[in-house]
């Protein structure tokens, strides 16, 4: 169900393939704390941005947290989990199965790359004011 979306040309940097704005979204736990452990959230991956909710339904009106990926550390753990680390703040998260993980772990690792390819190219545009 969750599908990487072929990649299209990108307007902004020419010859530059990145994947569509919605490159992957699905179901994932995210470790909340002790008391409630590890709870079901839907995640969309977005633009460089990895996105959660509760439910699906809620996308229409309330994020739950969104997790900038340009500078985040991608750190795979054992078959079905891995962490994220950005801005300060760690997110533990587990998939369903081992090719989910590889599958999810894939899509944030090209999503990073490519923000990170945009925020290079916008560092040095040249567009700087005197």
């Amino acid at each position: 169900m969750n599908e990487l979306v072929k990649s299209l040309p990108s307007p902004t940097l020419p010859g530059l393939h990145l994947p569509c704005l919605d490159a992957h979204k699905g179901w994932l736990f995210k470790w909340t704390n002790y008391l409630k452990g590890y709870q079901r959230r839907w995640f969309v991956l977005s633009n460089g941005l990895l996105s959660y909710y509760r439910t699906q339904a809620e996308m229409a009106h309330t994020c739950r947290g969104t997790i900038p990926l340009a500078t985040a550390h991608i750190e795979v753990g054992d078959t079905c989990h891995f962490v994220l680390t950005s801005g300060g703040r760690t997110y533990h998260l587990k998939a369903t199965s081992e090719g989910e993980c590889q599958r999810w772990v894939s899509a944030l690792q090209q999503a990073k790359a490519n923000s990170t390819l945009l925020m290079h190219h916008s560092d040095d545009s040249g567009d700087e004011t005197p």
